[in-house]
């Protein structure tokens, strides 16, 4: 692979060319024809905002329920947890059918 060396852009500083065009813009720019250029609006749907307040709320919640964890560690410890093998049946054949369903 034989190495490019590239020395000067022309007298052409792309950085401040973008920084000029930017503020252009944000001050409400005109056209070539001197028609005012609006500004470009964002507009947030009540569906996203909904979206997003439950995303938010997700985010509060821990990841481990560490009560949980404890008390299930402790049941484990002094031998009192039991497996309900009925119950892990059900959970697979519930998941196995949403699944199902999704394809």
């Amino acid at each position: 692979m034989i190495p490019v060396k590239i020395s000067g852009t022309g007298g052409v500083d792309p950085v401040r060319a973008y920084t000029s065009q930017a503020r252009k813009e944000k001050a409400g720019s005109r056209d070539r024809t001197g028609e005012r250029v609006p500004a470009d609006r964002l507009e947030i749907s009540s569906e996203a905002r909904k979206l997003q307040y439950y995303m938010e709320l997700l985010d509060k919640i821990p990841t481990v329920r560490e009560e949980l964890v404890a008390s299930l560690k402790k049941r484990i410890d002094e031998g009192t947890y039991r497996i309900d093998s009925g119950k892990i049946a059900d959970g697979i054949i519930r998941e196995r059918l949403m699944k199902d369903k999704a394809d």
